[in-house]
C-alpha cells in the first residue's frame, strides 16, 4: 500500500535519520560525554578493580555504539546486523551508564521495568538506546536537584512503551511540537537531540512526543517501539463444520503462539475454549469445569505433574485427555494408563482434531 505524502510518519516518504550527520554528530557527543564521565570514575583514586571494571564495559559499549552511528552516518555498512534486544536490557544499560551524570547534577534515575516489560524484544537495540539516553540527558540537564527523572517501560501486545519523566520547568504550550524541529531553549543546545531521536523512532515506525498536560510539573516523554516479538492477530478461520459444538475444551499450554492455533481452531469448529498457562491458572480453570476434553503439555505442570492430572480427573473425569509435547523423556505415572491420547509436537491442527474426535467415540 503506499504511502502518505502528506504523513509525517510515512516511513515510505522519510529520508534514513541514520545517515543524518547533524543528528549523528549529537548521539555520538551524547557517547563521549558518558565515556568521559565513566573514565574520570576509573581514574578515582579509590577506584576498586570491580569499577573500574564496570567503567571500562560500560565505555567499550557506547564507544562500539558511536562506532556504528559514525559509520551509518557516512554511509558505511555495520560490521554485523544490528540486533534486537530485550527491553530490560536495554534500559539498565543506559541508566547504568548515565549515573556519573546524574550524581553530577544531584538527581535520581529510577527505572521502572516490570518482568512482562523487560522481556519485550526491541530492534534496532542501538537507536532505542540513543533515543532513550538523548531523553534521559535532557531531562538530566533540566531536573531540579535532588529530584527523581523516572524511565518506566510497559510492554503492550504489539509495541512498548518508554516514558521519561522529570520535575523540571516542563515545556510550554507553544513550543510542545517545536522542540522537535530544532527549538532548543537550552543554553548552548543546537536543537537536534529530540529531533532526531524522533525520526529514527518513526523509522522503526515507533514514536516519541510529549505528553506533559497543561500546567503539569516537569516534562514526560514517551518514546513508542514495536515489539519484535509482537504475535499478530488470530487469522480469521474459515467458517467450519461445527463438529465440537457445545464441547467444553480446556488448554493447558504455556506457549502463546500455540494456544493462539488451538483456540482459533477449535472455537471455529464449534468449541468453547479455555487456555491455562500456568499451575495456577489450571486451578483456576478447574473450578469451572467439568470439561469434556483437556489438551495438555507438560511444561505448565512440571512441577508436579501427577497432582494436576489427578486434579484434571478429578475435576473432569470422563474429559478425553489428549497430551501434546515435543518431549522426548518418559510420560509421567499418571499419563501411562488407557484412554490417553498423545499427539507430538510440531503437530497438524488435523492431529488434534482426529484425536479428539476419538476420543468422543
Amino acid at each position: 500500500m503506499p504511502g502518505d505524502p502528506k504523513d509525517p510518519r510515512d516511513v515510505s516518504k522519510r529520508a534514513d535519520p541514520h545517515r543524518d550527520v547533524t543528528g549523528a554528530l549529537h548521539d555520538v557527543s551524547n557517547a563521549l560525554t558518558v565515556m568521559l564521565g565513566w573514565i574520570g570514575e576509573a581514574r578515582l583514586a579509590d577506584a576498586t578493580r570491580e569499577s573500574i571494571e564496570d567503567a571500562l564495559t560500560i565505555v567499550e559499549q557506547r564507544a562500539r555504539a558511536a562506532r556504528d552511528v559514525a559509520r551509518r552516518a557516512i554511509g558505511a555498512s555495520l560490521p554485523g546486523p544490528d540486533e534486537d534486544r530485550f527491553a530490560g536490557e536495554i534500559i539498565a544499560e543506559v541508566v547504568a551508564s548515565l549515573a556519573v551524570e546524574a550524581q553530577r547534577a544531584k538527581v535520581k534515575l529510577v527505572a521502572h521495568v516490570p518482568p512482562e516489560a523487560a522481556r519485550a524484544r526491541l530492534m534496532p537495540a542501538t537507536d532505542v538506546a540513543q533515543v532513550v539516553t538523548n531523553l534521559v540527558l535532557n531531562a538530566i540537564a533540566y531536573a531540579p536537584r535532588g529530584t527523581e527523572i523516572a524511565v518506566t517501560v510497559v510492554a503492550g501486545e504489539a509495541q512498548a512503551t518508554i516514558d521519561v519523566i522529570d520535575t523540571g520547568p516542563g515545556v510550554s504550550d507553544e513550543r510542545r511540537e517545536s522542540i522537535f524541529e530544532g527549538d532548543s531553549a537550552r543554553e548552548g543546545g543546537a536543537g537536534v537531540g529530540l529531533r532526531h531521536a524522533r525520526a529514527m523512532a518513526r523509522a522503526a515506525n515507533g514514536d516519541l512526543e510529549l505528553l506533559t498536560a497543561r500546567g503539569a510539573l516537569g516534562a514526560h516523554f514517551r518514546a513508542t517501539w514495536p515489539r519484535v516479538d509482537a504475535m499478530p492477530p488470530a487469522p480469521r478461520s474459515v467458517p467450519r463444520l461445527k463438529i465440537f459444538e457445545g464441547t467444553r475444551i480446556l488448554v493447558v499450554e504455556d506457549d502463546a503462539h500455540v494456544t493462539q492455533l488451538l483456540e482459533a481452531a477449535l472455537t471455529a469448529r464449534g468449541a468453547e475454549v479455555t487456555i491455562a498457562r500456568t499451575h495456577a491458572e489450571l486451578d483456576a480453570a478447574l473450578l469451572t469445569g467439568p470439561h469434556d476434553a483437556v489438551l495438555i503439555d507438560l511444561s505448565p505442570i512440571a512441577a508436579d505433574p501427577d497432582a494436576a492430572i489427578a486434579s484434571l480427573r478429578a475435576s473432569s473425569p470422563n474429559a478425553t485427555l489428549v497430551v501434546i509435547s515435543g518431549s522426548a523423556l518418559e510420560l509421567p505415572a499418571s499419563l501411562q494408563t488407557g484412554g490417553v491420547r498423545f499427539v507430538r509436537k510440531p503437530f497438524e491442527v488435523g492431529e488434534i482434531v482426529a484425536a479428539l474426535a476419538a476420543g468422543r467415540t
